[in-house]
């Protein structure tokens, strides 16, 4: 009976000889206890413990599966429970920890359900207990804990209450609410059954009156406020999965067996144990199928754990509608991987199909309930509810019929392999008729006279001799517009306009852009001008790259003449007056005119460097930095030049992003500076631009990068600082 490997971890080997056992037992057999002690003495007192607990539990169950056999329907507390008749008056037939139990009302997959009383409150409770077999399976007991757990959280007037939760002598066990009534599963075979015969209505009538009788209506003659009853229980149903998606309790096997319906018409959830909770580790497995079959969503079918969130809820609640509406399942198979495949890859029959007596807003709203990708269907279950409560206020639905071509794209969604396959054939039936068409035509050609096919093939080569002249000049053409627009990118460059500190950067990209084209135009064709203009340029971006570097020099020394700066990095008066040379010089560099040909700035890299040996003699090397820092702090073009960003290691990424955003205010800043009247009435606009400038590319930075960064621009300056400007005049 019992099989073992003496190698195994000693848990797994004790796990395996306790399920054997059990299933022997339930198989009809009666194992020889004794032998099992002998064969496994390392185990003998776990076995001795089992096998005690074992013979009082069942001294406490026998009296309960006497009464098993018959008696009147009860209500049903679980999902896949098996209801159980008595006509004679529920007694004590035994106890576990507060609770007499009276009586057996369900048995299901997992567990039992007992109608018993509380002895404590004197009060009659559902009480669900653990079977032996899925006792030892740790999966089994998980999810009889998760059960009690997710449904002890909710708190709803549709949703069936948890009073407790325990274990008494390895017995586990959680009591809820004893609710007087049946499953809507009942419902619906007993609507199925009535099919057949005559009578009056059941569900049409109020809420006091039982739900179905013996003489429920025939099915062709439902009317109106059957369907309204309906739409109503389906409408608490909703709402109360609207309460647990919101708390984070996702039920995962909605079927009519698990909603009950009470005496009093009110409907209820049950039976969460195979509930997901928010934050929940899993008890399923990638891959692994949970639900019941006939009315779990397509993603549930196809076991993808990542796809399947409170919307699968919702399916199965439009499922159980559409078998209330219709008294048949969505797909009505047998066959398991039949059915699979129908919930994956076919579309339901519409309800009207099967009795035109449905309401088309019924079915408008089943069928969006029931779509097949999560996101065709309802949001939310509370959606789902307001869309059948205007059902019933008789308002228009906000569910609309999937269109003609919505349904052809779901289609070929879910047989793309056939589309691709359908679409090959048709593309090789179109090549070959093509060929066909060819081989036909050149054979009646071949067969014509043979002045007239020489004549055909003169004309035809001069049509190509037309043809190919005219793709030459339109070749030509567009070379020469593209030449015009690279020209245009270096006369640019070459506008007074850019000879400004600010626009210099704008001035290096027009000339880099100008080189790209040129390198593109000099592959393509064989110019010597292109050649020799790209040669030109490069040589231009390598001095303007220079001048730039040199430009900031010049700029940052100039900084020194102003008093906060001075007064910031701390010279003295000895210093000011040895520097006073030097930035007289620089005074008059700036001040000079870049439109003379003997201006200075032909010999700005010169000028920088002089002044930048004679600047740093006089100050100590923590105030050159300090005056660097400072430079950094003025809103600008310079801020995040190109020794800034090599110094701040950038990704290739965040060098494309910054690149951009650069770009975008150099461009604004050529606006600007062309637009103003003097480039003095305009400094507070472009200072104001580039400090936006700058924040958005510091927020481009990751937090290494921004430390680095504040450490290069080091403390604010107590004062305004101004950047050292060209001239006060607006460009000509």
């Amino acid at each position: 009976m019992v099989s073992s490997d003496r190698g195994a971890d000693p848990n797994d080997r004790l796990n395996s000889i306790l399920v054997d056992y059990v299933e022997a037992l339930e198989r009809g057999e009666r194992p020889d206890r004794r032998r099992l002690l002998d064969s496994f003495p390392e185990h003998a007192r776990e076995l001795a413990a089992f096998f005690a607990t074992r013979d009082r539990l069942d001294r406490i169950v026998a009296p309960i599966r006497t009464l098993a056999g018959s008696g009147i329907r009860r209500g049903l507390q679980s999902t896949q429970v098996d209801t159980r008749t008595d006509s004679s008056t529920p007694s004590e037939i035994g106890q576990i920890g507060d609770f007499l139990l009276l009586r057996e009302v369900g048995r299901g997959g997992m567990g039992v359900v007992y109608e018993a009383e509380q002895v404590s409150l004197r009060r009659r409770v559902a009480l669900k207990v653990l079977s032996f077999a899925s006792a030892l399976d740790p999966r089994h007991l998980q999810r009889f804990r998760n059960e009690a757990q997710a449904a002890a959280q909710l708190h709803h007037t549709h949703i069936v209450p948890v009073f407790a939760v325990g274990v008494e002598r390895a017995v586990h066990y959680y009591a809820m609410q004893f609710i007087e009534g049946q499953s809507l599963a009942q419902l619906i075979a007993d609507l199925r059954t009535a099919n057949s015969r005559s009578s009056a209505t059941a569900l049409s009538s109020n809420h006091d009156t039982p739900i179905v009788t013996a003489n429920s209506a025939e099915r062709g003659s439902r009317g109106r406020a059957y369907f309204r009853r309906i739409a109503e229980l389906v409408k608490q149903a909703a709402e109360a999965l609207e309460y647990a998606h919101q708390v984070g309790v996702v039920h995962r096997d909605i079927k009519p067996a698990n909603l009950m319906i009470d005496d009093a018409g009110r409907l209820w959830v049950t039976d969460f144990g195979l509930a997901q909770m928010r934050n929940d580790t899993g008890l399923t497995a990638t891959g692994e199928v949970v639900g019941t079959a006939l009315y779990m969503s397509p993603e549930q079918a196809v076991g993808q754990r990542g796809v399947v969130d409170h919307r699968t809820d919702i399916y199965s609640l439009g499922a159980t509608l559409y078998e209330l509406l219709t008294l048949t399942p969505v797909f009505d198979v047998e066959d398991g991987r039949a059915l699979l495949y129908q919930l994956v890859h076919r579309d339901p029959r519409p309800p009207r199909t099967v009795d035109r007596s449905i309401p088309p807003e019924l079915e408008t709203i089943v069928l969006k309930a029931i779509a097949k990708a999560p996101t065709d269907r309802y949001a939310t279950a509370q959606e789902f509810a307001a869309d059948l409560q205007r059902f019933l206020d008789d308002r228009p639905v906000l569910a609309r019929r999937p269109t003609l071509r919505d349904r052809a794209a779901k289609w070929v969604r879910r047989h793309r392999l056939l589309v691709a396959i359908a679409a090959g054939c048709f593309l090789l039936t179109t090549v070959g008729l093509a060929i066909s068409t060819a081989l036909i035509a050149r054979e009646k050609i071949a067969a014509e006279d043979a002045y007239r096919r020489e004549c055909r093939a003169k004309e035809q080569e001069r049509q190509r001799a037309e043809e190919a002249e005219a793709r030459r000049l339109e070749a030509d053409q567009n070379y020469l517009r593209t030449r015009r627009a690279v020209d245009l990118f270096v006369e640019l460059s070459n506008e007074e306009l850019f000879d400004f500190l600010p626009l210099t950067g704008l001035r290096v990209r027009l000339l880099e852009a100008a080189i790209a084209y040129y390198q593109e135009l000099s592959e393509s064709r064989a110019d010597p001008l292109v050649r020799a203009n790209l040669e030109t340029i490069r040589g231009r971006v390598a001095r303007l790259h220079e001048d730039l570097g040199s430009l900031n020099v010049v700029s940052t020394l100039l900084l020194l003449e102003q008093p906060v700066v001075r007064t910031d990095i701390g010279l003295t008066s000895d210093a000011i007056d040895q520097l006073t040379p030097t930035l007289d010089r620089l005074r008059a560099y700036r001040q000079s005119s870049p439109s003379q040909p003997e201006s200075p700035k032909s010999q700005i890299g010169e000028i920088a460097a002089e002044a930048l040996k004679e600047v740093q003699k006089v100050l100590r090397v923590d105030q050159y930095l300090r005056l660097h820092q400072i430079f950094r702090q003025i809103p600008g073009p310079h801020v995040f030049g190109r020794p800034s960003l090599e110094a701040l290691s950038l990704s290739d990424a965040q060098k494309i992003q910054i690149r951009r955003i650069r770009s975008e205010a150099l461009y604004a800043s050529l606006r600007l500076w062309s637009t103003a009247e003097t480039r003095s009435a305009s400094q507070p606009e472009f200072e104001g631009m580039w400090a936006r400038t700058n924040e958005r590319i510091i927020e481009v930075l990751i937090p290494s990068q921004r430390t680095k960064w504040a450490e290069m621009v080091g403390p604010p300056v107590q004062g305004e600082v101004k950047f050292p400007l060209h001239s006060s005049t607006r460009p000509r």
